[in-house]
C-alpha cells in the first residue's frame, strides 16, 4: 500500500469529527471545512514527521488544532453562529440539552478547559490521542478533562441574570 493511501484510509474516517471539532471552535462551518481541508493537506505534507508509535487521530489533531488557532488569530474576530444542531452525544433519557446555554456556559470557561472538551467531545478523542494534540502527559489529560468537566457543569447550572 502506497504512502497516499495509507494517509488516506487514516484520514477519511476522522473528516466528520474534524469538522464537528473545528466548527465548534471556529463557529463557521465554511471555516471549519476550510480548516480540516488546510489540516489534510498539511498533515500529508508532514507525513514523514508523524511517529507512528503515537495515535495518528491523536497527531492529525494537533495539526488541525493548531490551524484552527492561526485562523482565530490571523482573523482576531469572535464568531456568533450558535453550535445548534450539532450533537454529539444527544441526552438519552435526560431532560433535553440546551445548546444556546451550553454555547453560553462554554464560553465562559478557560481557553484550556475549552480546548480539551471541543477536542473530546466534537472530535471524539481518547486520553492518549488528547495527550498527542495537546502535547501534553496523559495524566495531565485526565486531571484538566476532570476540571473542565466540574466547571461546565458549574457553568452551565449557573443562574444569569
Amino acid at each position: 500500500m502506497s504512502n497516499a493511501q495509507a494517509y488516506d484510509r487514516a484520514l477519511r474516517p476522522l473528516l466528520g469529527q474534524a469538522t464537528g471539532y473545528a466548527r465548534a471552535l471556529l463557529r463557521s462551518r465554511a471555516d471549519a471545512e476550510d480548516a480540516v481541508q488546510a489540516a489534510a493537506l498539511k498533515g500529508w505534507e508532514r507525513l514523514a514527521q508523524y511517529d507512528d508509535t503515537q495515535p495518528f487521530k491523536g497527531w492529525w489533531f494537533g495539526i488541525l488544532r493548531n490551524i484552527c488557532l492561526d485562523q482565530l488569530r490571523r482573523t482576531n474576530v469572535r464568531r456568533t453562529e450558535p453550535l445548534d444542531g450539532h450533537d454529539p452525544a444527544a441526552p438519552t433519557e435526560q431532560a433535553p440539552l440546551d445548546w444556546r446555554q451550553l454555547d453560553d456556559a462554554m464560553r465562559r470557561l478557560s481557553g484550556p478547559h475549552q480546548e480539551i472538551l471541543r477536542l473530546k467531545y466534537f472530535g471524539e478523542l481518547k486520553y492518549d490521542e488528547l495527550a498527542v494534540a495537546l502535547s501534553i502527559p496523559k495524566g495531565t489529560v485526565m486531571s484538566r478533562l476532570h476540571l473542565a468537566r466540574k466547571a461546565l457543569a458549574a457553568e452551565y447550572t449557573k443562574e444569569i441574570p
